[in-house]
């Protein structure tokens, strides 16, 4: 079975992400395996117009440009009206994720008292993850 390697990102900060990106295509070449890229958003947008599978366009756009050809690549938008943290570990386990690679930042008082989303899914996700800062 080939390994399949997930990689949230959030696409309105695509450069924040590059470090994360870059060793995650690492990880996946050096696998041979699968990269699933995950953009969770909100489910319903201010002027409730868009949906989250309006935006797949654009992620697959950022795939193309961003990611070298020698790598599967596969994106995926989801909506969540919760914390992103579920639907990331939602997703790994449709998927069958092996892997999750992430990034973390330097933690809020929101984070502290809460757990950040990195943390949440380091706790609770049933496969391995690589936090990357």
């Amino acid at each position: 079975m080939a390994e399949k390697i997930l990689l949230p990102i959030d696409l309105t900060q695509a450069d924040a992400w590059s470090k994360v990106i870059d060793e995650a295509i690492g990880m996946a070449q050096r696998r041979a395996a699968e990269l699933h890229v995950l953009w969770v958003v909100p489910a319903l947008e201010r002027n409730l117009r868009r949906l989250p599978e309006d935006k797949k366009p654009e992620l697959d756009a950022f795939l193309k440009k961003r990611f070298p050809a020698d790598i599967v690549t596969k994106g995926h938008v989801r909506g969540s009206m919760e914390a992103p943290h579920r639907m990331i570990r939602t997703v790994a386990e449709e998927v069958g994720a092996t892997l999750i690679v992430m990034g973390a930042r330097n933690p809020r008082l929101r984070e502290h008292l809460m757990g950040s989303t990195a943390s949440q899914v380091t706790l609770y996700a049933k496969c391995s993850v690589y936090v990357v800062r």
